[in-house]
C-alpha cells in the first residue's frame, strides 16, 4: 500500500474510532428522559378549604400548604390549575406561588359560578444533569357558588 493511502486509511480508521468512542475517554452527553418521572408530593387546601361549597366565583386568591420545596415560592415552571369537574378549560396560573412561613399562595382570576373546581399545583424543577423533573400535588377541590 503507497504511503500516502496507508496514511489515509490510518486517519479513516482513527477518526472512526473516535467517532464510536473507542480508546478514548467519551464526550457523550447525558440524555435526559422524554417523560421525566413524576414525583407526586402532599398539599392541602387551607382557603377555601377542600370540599368547601359557596365559594365567591371572584374569591381572588387560594391558600394551601404543600410538602415539597419546588412547589413553594416562586420557582420558575410553578403551574397552579384549577380544572372544572365536569368538563371545560382550566385555569392555569403559572409562576404565581408566594410562600410565607410555610403557607403558599396564588392569585386567580374570576371563576364560573355554580362549579366545582380540583386544584393541583406542578412544577418542572430542573435536575443535575440538566433534566426537567416533574413535582406534583393534588390539593383538594371546593365549589362556587
Amino acid at each position: 500500500m503507497p504511503a500516502s493511502r496507508a496514511l489515509a486509511h490510518g486517519t479513516l480508521v482513527v477518526a472512526a474510532f473516535a467517532a464510536a468512542g473507542c480508546g478514548g475517554v467519551s464526550s457523550s452527553p447525558y440524555i435526559c428522559p422524554e417523560t421525566p418521572a413524576a414525583v407526586v408530593a402532599s398539599g392541602a387546601l387551607v382557603s377555601p378549604a377542600n370540599g368547601t361549597t359557596g365559594v365567591s366565583p371572584s374569591v381572588g386568591r387560594i391558600t394551601f400548604t404543600v410538602s415539597s420545596p419546588d412547589l413553594q415560592g416562586t420557582a420558575p415552571g410553578t403551574v397552579v390549575a384549577l380544572t372544572p369537574r365536569g368538563g371545560g378549560s382550566p385555569v392555569q396560573q403559572p409562576d404565581s406561588v408566594i410562600t410565607t412561613n410555610g403557607v403558599s399562595s396564588s392569585v386567580i382570576p374570576p371563576l364560573r359560578a355554580a362549579t366545582t373546581y380540583g386544584v393541583t399545583i406542578t412544577s418542572t424543577p430542573t435536575l443535575p444533569g440538566g433534566c426537567s423533573g416533574l413535582v406534583t400535588a393534588a390539593l383538594g377541590s371546593f365549589t362556587t357558588q
